[in-house]
């Protein structure tokens, strides 16, 4: 179905009920996926996805419904269960839709024109690559357990009944690679992967030689003894915490008692280092967008700047529930599910150390690579004991892998004890961190 057809059969059954305000949101996907296994395709999968989420709200009350692969009775359908569930919600004042605004289109370089012209078999032969230099980097990679390519090319558009009339586009490419290496009775599996919007910004060599490090560093791993001693957290496990993190910043949680920095803005809450942005037009960030998935434009949000709490997330809702500024950070993390407060794209700024400049400055103590059962770290309280796995630091050198290890804290006190950083700041997926350097942290070992 065409996007007038629907909402001229959605308006047209909204017609006859005085002051219905609807807002339709239209997602369009392309999906690609293979896997390659001992140089040969596993699977091979292309899909398209048409969603389409309808919001309604009569008198202060909101329904919401939505569905896949519109037809016009289909449509009706929708648009009838939407105006059912609105009678039976609650009026709320603070509900209501964005305003049509004119929207000034900053260029992100969200779109990679030039993927639908990379035909599939050369991006079958990118993947064989990667799985190539894995197997090639080191004779103790014995297996390739994964080698998988996937990509997105998503259009949206959002219409409501007050004019707005919006639409994006963007592409999401990713390649991922785990190896398995074998030596001495021990065996280490490795895990790399990268994404980008840009297909060209993806390096498959790079990938599966990083897997195949990973692998390989670990082999022969051992526990340390009980210790409190400094560590050198990689980017990617900054970046796991900074995940659990990023609730306590959102406006709702903030309101609902939710997040311990409740009334803590203008105070220090972590390391006079650390400067948290969240950036909805960072150039080619999988989280950025002109407008947010309410229409709010968005923007770049600085959170934290020297230790201090400057500000919070908002969605549309929270933002006029608290009275507090929009910043554009209402998304909808599937088509079946109503817009919400989430991240755009929220990193740590880099510092001006290189990794083995923090090691160096570290001198003895414990590198972490990795850490287990992150999500099961309380947001609120910020607690956590989480298996952790790494090297065992010397001057500055590593010495030994390290496994089998518990460490323990909170998340607000470790982003307290920051001593340096890292200038190797990495986005996984919408969350970006370098690495750093912790003051001291507690290890439970041997």
């Amino acid at each position: 179905m065409k996007k007038k057809d629907i909402v001229k059969i959605i308006s047209d059954r909204l017609s006859g009920a005085q002051g219905m305000e609807f807002e339709i949101f239209f997602s369009k996907k392309k999906i690609l996926s293979f896997e390659i296994k001992e140089g040969q395709v596993d699977h091979f999968r292309t899909s398209r996805e048409l969603g389409l989420a309808l919001r309604i709200l009569n008198k202060g009350r909101m329904g919401f419904s939505y569905l896949f692969g519109p037809t016009p009775d289909s449509v009706v359908q929708l648009t009838d269960r939407a105006v059912e569930l609105a009678d039976q919600a609650d009026v709320d004042p603070i509900h209501g839709f964005s305003s049509a605004e004119r929207i000034d289109i900053p260029h992100l370089d969200l779109f990679d024109r030039n993927l639908s012209k990379i035909s599939e078999k050369e991006k079958i032969e990118h993947i064989k690559e990667m799985e190539h230099a894995t197997l090639s980097a080191d004779t103790r990679i014995k297996k390739i357990q994964k080698a998988e390519y996937e990509e997105v090319t998503n259009y949206v558009t959002l219409i409501n009944s007050k004019g707005l009339d919006l639409e994006r586009e963007g592409t999401h490419c990713i390649m991922s690679m785990m190896a398995l290496a074998e030596y001495n009775n021990s065996s280490e599996l490795g895990f790399e992967f990268n994404s980008a919007r840009i297909y060209t910004d993806l390096d498959p060599i790079k990938i599966g030689m990083n897997a195949a490090k990973r692998a390989t560093d670990m082999l022969g791993s051992r526990q340390i003894s009980t210790r409190t001693c400094p560590a050198v957290l990689e980017n990617r496990v900054v970046g796991d915490l900074l995940s659990v993190w990023s609730s306590s910043f959102f406006g709702e949680n903030v309101n609902k008692g939710k997040s311990y920095l409740k009334n803590k803005i203008n105070h220090i809450i972590a390391s006079p280092r650390i400067q948290l942005i969240d950036d909805g037009l960072y150039p080619r960030g999988l989280g950025s967008a002109p407008f947010d998935d309410e229409g709010i434009p968005q923007k770049t949000t600085l959170l934290v700047k020297e230790g201090k709490l400057l500000s919070y997330l908002f969605d549309r809702y929270w933002s006029q529930k608290t009275g507090s500024q929009l910043t554009g950070n209402s998304v909808r993390v599937q088509i079946s599910s109503p817009p919400s407060t989430s991240v755009s794209n929220l990193f740590i700024h880099a510092g001006p150390v290189s990794f083995e400049q923090l090691l160096l400055i570290m001198d003895n103590g414990f590198f972490i690579n990795e850490l287990m059962g992150v999500h099961m770290v309380d947001p609120v309280s910020g607690d956590f004991s989480l298996g952790a796995s790494g090297m065992w630091i010397e001057k500055g050198k590593a010495v030994f892998p390290v496994k089998g290890v518990t460490i323990s804290g909170s998340i607000h006190n470790l982003f307290s004890a920051v001593e340096e950083l890292g200038d190797d700041l990495r986005f996984f997926g919408r969350i970006g961190a370098p690495s750093l350097l912790i003051k001291e942290i507690i290890i439970s070992g041997l």
